[in-house]
């Protein structure tokens, strides 16, 4: 069963998701390229309604697993249990035959953290609570340790990732096609913490005080290298991207590492860092799901920098981040 706007508001009410004979609008949200999503507002309630694709909204073919909603779901229920409420959307109702599920809507007030630095407003303090935030879900789940088998399978991580990014970018870039396969073994063998998998800017609702992470349908237990990685790589082709605010844009990649290192620092090294970094800096431009605002300049410094991260890796994340800031390997 495929939901539409036409469908959707019959389907919540025989649920009992939705009152019955209540006025209520219904607005498509960015899905993304992997879901169907609706947020459904009522006079006294709003409900976000979400629907996993098979295949995803890009050029080339590209399955994913629609169990994945499934693992969302719980991931969205780990993460309220670990973290308490305010940091992730709550549950409210799931259909797995039909890979659907509902979860409360972000409270007012907050704003896309990637409209934001597109729009040229950063705010060295997003970037601390975002490294704050993840950091905190990290250590939490590798001291509580209970998530480890509900997260076990790596399916999430193997099809919505490995294969569209680290895979596609190897048979794109024969000399770097060892160094990949190398990353993907040691990435796959590191299960260190709860993953979340597409940790970065889009999946961000800034608040003047905090942060909300949504979008968490790639969570898996594995290597938190990746996770920060993901988040730094949308900030670097952002600084790439915006010449003339790559010095700021900089400055937020290394006060999110900064406030993740206080939380999570043991549970990783600069070395997977850098060369989960250089895979995603060159994937966002050669994999399945090019990074679509970059222009030609900006997609040339991608390509240059992120090779060069594994060609002549750096001593350290730090050292990585000189790289995008100068704008040159």
């Amino acid at each position: 069963m495929e939901l539409t706007a036409a469908t959707l508001i019959p389907y919540l009410v025989a649920r009992g998701a939705l009152p019955a004979a209540v006025d209520c609008t219904v607005e498509p949200l960015g899905g993304g390229i992997s879901n169907d999503v609706w947020q459904v507002r009522w006079a006294d309630g709003c409900l976000v309604v979400k629907q996993a694709l098979p295949f995803l909204r890009v050029a080339e073919v590209w399955a994913y697993d629609v169990g994945r909603s499934s693992v969302e779901q719980r991931a969205l229920s780990e993460l309220n249990r670990l973290l308490g409420p305010g940091f992730a959307p709550a549950v409210r109702f799931a259909d797995d035959a039909a890979h659907v599920f509902g979860m409360t809507c972000a409270p007012a007030g907050g704003t896309p953290w990637k409209d934001l630095l597109l729009a040229g407003s950063i705010d060295l303090r997003d970037g601390y609570r975002a490294g704050d935030l993840l950091g905190r879900i990290h250590a939490a789940s590798a001291a509580d340790g209970a998530a480890a088998d509900r997260f076990a399978d790596q399916l999430t991580l193997i099809e919505g990732r490995i294969d569209p990014y680290h895979r596609a970018v190897a048979t794109r870039h024969a000399d770097l096609a060892a160094l990949i396969e190398a990353e993907v073994e040691r990435l796959l063998s590191t299960r260190r913490a709860l993953v979340l998998g597409d940790y970065a800017p889009k999946n961000l609702i800034a608040y003047p005080d905090a942060m909300l992470v949504l979008d968490v349908e790639v969570a898996h237990w594995g290597d938190p290298a990746f996770d920060v990685a993901f988040c730094l790589n949308h900030l670097c082709l952002k600084a790439l991207h915006l010449p003339r605010q790559r010095g700021l844009l900089v400055g937020l990649a290394r006060a999110f590492y900064g406030a993740y290192r206080e939380h999570a620092a043991q549970l990783l090294d600069d070395r997977g860092v850098v060369a989960e970094l250089g895979i995603l800096m060159v994937a966002r431009v050669d994999g399945k799901s090019p990074a679509e605002y970059l222009d030609e300049r900006s997609r040339g410094l991608a390509l240059r920098i992120g090779r060069s991260l594994l060609l002549d890796p750096p001593a350290s994340v730090m050292r990585a981040l000189e790289r995008v800031e100068m704008g040159a390997p």
